[in-house]
């Protein structure tokens, strides 16, 4: 039956890359000001800098914040955010955890050791972590993709029919370059994502074990992970243009991996 034993060391590496990876990884030291600093004064600084947030201080504790684009005349204290529950995380938050919650909440504030100190935003999810955290996953979900397929077809040869003959031929190629080097991996071993993609959609059941509904739905899938992979390992690009996609995108393989 397809899919019922994850690899340990496979899931190993998936508990690693979605929990420790913290949100704190890509937080910034939140700057402040007090209660009693004149708002237009801290307006002017904030511009300055391009600080859309700051903390705000009373007796040495940062107990709120406020939003440069509120701040009009008057004392900090009229401007003044309370911190709510919904604001907060812990320092130890994973990264995964974090891109949910920054969908229904932008800014969110980090305590450490019950102190507000960082706080993150949507700019800070094309840091580099976020990078690691991506690239981790798509490159998980290509290797539990080699384990099915191989577990499909045990036969070393079954496979080589569901894909065109000039992408079996880029297999080679990659094969007996690494064959010169001795690196002892099999000819599936060099298949690429989009290859692994097309296997899958013209394997019923391993269309449905991974949750797909359509061969169309499985292109759309391999060709955004493609993306996704490609814009993350060059680091002049953004990791995504659209926040609520890419989220879609890092939960659907999280629950491929988790199907399987």
């Amino acid at each position: 039956m397809v899919g019922l034993h994850f690899n340990k060391g496979l899931e190993t590496l998936r508990e690693i890359f979605s929990n420790n990876l913290s949100a704190v990884l890509i937080a910034e030291e939140i700057q402040i000001c007090s209660l009693i600093d004149d708002a237009r004064e801290i307006k002017i600084i904030m511009e300055k800098f391009d600080f859309d947030y700051y903390g705000v201080e009373k007796n040495g504790k940062v107990v709120g914040y406020i939003i440069q684009s509120e701040l009009g005349e008057g004392l900090i204290s009229n401007y003044i955010r309370p911190f709510l529950t919904e604001d907060l995380i812990s320092e130890s938050t994973s990264l995964i955890e974090l891109l949910k919650i920054l969908k229904e909440k932008d800014p969110i504030f980090v305590l450490e050791k019950n102190q507000v100190r960082k706080l993150i935003t949507i700019a800070d999810l094309q840091k580099q972590p976020i990078r690691m955290l991506v690239f981790g996953l798509v490159s998980l979900l290509e290797m539990r993709l080699l384990e099915l397929i191989k577990e499909y077809y045990p036969n070393k040869d079954e496979w080589k029919g569901l894909i065109n003959k000039s992408r079996l031929k880029k297999a080679n190629e990659v094969y007996e370059i690494r064959k010169g080097k001795n690196e002892g991996l099999g000819l599936i071993d060099c298949l690429q994502l989009s290859d692994k993609g097309t296997i899958i959609k013209k394997t019923p059941k391993l269309l449905g074990a991974l949750g797909f509904h359509s061969i169309g739905e499985v292109n759309v899938f391999f060709s955004s992970i493609e993306d996704l992979r490609n814009n993350t390992a060059h680091s002049q690009k953004y990791v995504y243009q659209d926040f609520n996609e890419f989220l879609d995108k890092i939960s659907r393989i999280e629950e491929i991996l988790t199907l399987i």
